[in-house]
Parts: structure tokens; C-alpha cells; sequence
């Protein structure tokens, strides 16, 4: 009876001992899951909340990408020598925001770089394989001639495929400004800003952004100059017209071909000093023909006729008698 007593209790033991190991065992397993219980969310973020973190807005995201892009971006702007945009430099951009916002200036800032630096040339032919590429994917322009594709309509309506690609417009140029960049640290000081209507935007228009422009383009509003450009499309820049919130192609380009019209470069408008002088020669020449004039003329009759008092009265006025009936003829005369 001892002997079986011993080995009852020994295998109690055993028991325990066992129990006491698989307890321990899955209470580890439990900690180390993330099954989102508010232990392991004590364990991770070292407070006692039992709230469930919030999600992150998009904004946030995005500056939380701003930030890592300043900080930790240090990647070529184009991996593909000019043909397109770093991908993880264009997600920090936005469409349809007003203006360009601050979290997308350091992408902005890339590109400008990148435009003025790519050859125009090689611009133009990355504009036109994208331009053929879109054309044959279209079913309604892939039979027909490639001067008939509209760029500004697949641009407005299909933009993703253009996102930091070459793009080619032509149109005229109705606005030009210029604005200082600011302080930064890719040696940019001055670019321009223009509004360019295409001949298929049907009154919307493309802002394009550039460094180098011909010194006789004019920097002014009410303009009507034919340009043509080739540059990297950024985004949909918003804008406001009319209390109405719009979009417009924002494209960043290194330069603009301006195509003067024939009469401007025949009629010149004449500075002041050429105004000057053509007056100055005109009151000379009248000058010159008034004192030719007035030697040649014969001297003019005397303004005052003396009269003749030779024969008083005049014949040809006789006198007439008082006492004498006078006619009608003679009153007349009288």
C-alpha cells in the first residue's frame, strides 16, 4: 500500500508539473501574436488605451512622403535618362489642388531641373512614341492619320498615362507671367508661367511652366502668340474661374517656340525717339513750303478802294427832286 501511495503521488506531481509547462508555453505564444488585443498593444506602443488606432488620412500620408522624400530621396529624377519621372517622386503630387501645394515642391522643383537639362530633341521623341502609343490603343484615331489625333483631349480625359511623360501641344499663348522660385537648392531663380489654348481644348486651357524664353516674347496678359512646347506632365492644376473650381493640364518644360506672324516681323512698332524725330522732320518740311510759298506770290490789291469825288454826286446816281412823283422804279433805286 506504501509503495502504490508513493507512486500515486508521483505521478500528481508529474501532472502538475506538466500543466503548469503548457500554461506557461501558451501564455508566450499569446504575447507573441498580433491579434490586436489591448496586451499587445501595451506591449507595442508602451501605453494602457483600449482605443483602436486611428487611420491615416491621405494628406497625412502624403507629407509623411514629402518627408521621406527630403529627407532619404536620393535617386535620379529619371531612371530612364529623360523618357519619364521617378515613380516614387510623383507619388507625393495631387490632382485637382489649387496651385501646386508644399508637400509636392520638391518633385516640382526635380522636374523643373530635369526639363531644362534633357536635350529638346530628345523630349520631342519620347512625346512622340507616347503620342503613337496612345494613337494605336484608341480605336477611334488607330486608323485614321496621325495628324488627326487630338493630344490635348487624351490628355485631359485619359491623364495617368501621360503622368511624368513627354507630352507635345501647340496653340496660342493668351497669358505669360513670371515669378521668382525662392530659396532652394537646385540653382532656380526665375521661371515663367503660361495659359495655352490648343485648337482641340475647346476653351480649356494648358499651363505650362519653363526657364528659357525668346527676349521678344512679351511677359504680359491679352496676348495672342502661337507657341509650341514640349514638356513632363505634372498634374491637373486646379484653379478658379468665375467663383467654378477648373483643372488644367499643368506641363513643366524647359524652353517654348514662339512662332511670330509675318506681319510683326514686317511692322515693327518704332520706339519713342523714331516718333520724335518724324515729327521734328514734318514741321520742318511744312516750314520750308510755307517760305517757298509766300516769295512766289504776287503783293496783294489794297484792302481799301479810294473813292472818287471828281463828279458828286456819282452819274450814274443822279440827284432826285423831292417835288416830283417818283415811280416805283425810282423808289426802288432810292
Amino acid at each position: 500500500m506504501r509503495i502504490r501511495g508513493s507512486n500515486m503521488y508521483g505521478w500528481l506531481r508529474i501532472a502538475c508539473a506538466f500543466g503548469v509547462f503548457v500554461s506557461y508555453s501558451a501564455a508566450q505564444i499569446g504575447l507573441g501574436q498580433d491579434d490586436g488585443s489591448m496586451f499587445t498593444a501595451n506591449r507595442r506602443d508602451g501605453n494602457t488605451s483600449t482605443e483602436p488606432r486611428r487611420p491615416r488620412t491621405e494628406d497625412e500620408m502624403v507629407i509623411e512622403r514629402r518627408r521621406a522624400l527630403m529627407q532619404e530621396f536620393d535617386a535620379e529624377t529619371s531612371l530612364d535618362r529623360g523618357q519619364s519621372i521617378h515613380p516614387d517622386l510623383m507619388s507625393s503630387v495631387k490632382d485637382n489642388t489649387i496651385g501646386v501645394r508644399y508637400e509636392e515642391r520638391e518633385a516640382y522643383l526635380r522636374v523643373i531641373r530635369l526639363a531644362s537639362e534633357v536635350p529638346l530633341h530628345r523630349q520631342e521623341q519620347f512625346a512622340a512614341d507616347l503620342r503613337e502609343e496612345r494613337r494605336s490603343i484608341n480605336p477611334v484615331y488607330n486608323r485614321r492619320k496621325p495628324g488627326d489625333f487630338p493630344p490635348f483631349v487624351d490628355l485631359f480625359t485619359h491623364p495617368e498615362p501621360y503622368r511624368g511623360r513627354p507630352v507635345t501641344l501647340h496653340g496660342t499663348l493668351r497669358k505669360l507671367t513670371a515669378f521668382d522660385v525662392g530659396k532652394n537648392r537646385f540653382d532656380l531663380e526665375r521661371v515663367y508661367e503660361g495659359w495655352v489654348y490648343t485648337d482641340d481644348s475647346q476653351g480649356n486651357p494648358a499651363v505650362v511652366v519653363f526657364t528659357s524664353k525668346d527676349d521678344r516674347l512679351p511677359v504680359r496678359g491679352d496676348l495672342q502668340e502661337e507657341v509650341r512646347f514640349t514638356g513632363y506632365y505634372f498634374k491637373m492644376y486646379g484653379y478658379d474661374a468665375q467663383d467654378v473650381a477648373r483643372k488644367a493640364p499643368l506641363i513643366i518644360a524647359g524652353e517654348i517656340e514662339w512662332v511670330p506672324h509675318p506681319y510683326k516681323n514686317v511692322y515693327q512698332a518704332m520706339g519713342i525717339e523714331w516718333y520724335g524725330l518724324t515729327t521734328l522732320v514734318f514741321l520742318i518740311g511744312c516750314y520750308l513750303f510755307w517760305q517757298t510759298n509766300r516769295r512766289e506770290m504776287p503783293p496783294r490789291p489794297p484792302l481799301q478802294i479810294e473813292p472818287d469825288f471828281t463828279h458828286f454826286p456819282p452819274r450814274e446816281h443822279p440827284a432826285i427832286d423831292q417835288h416830283l412823283p417818283q415811280t416805283m422804279t425810282e423808289t426802288e433805286d432810292s
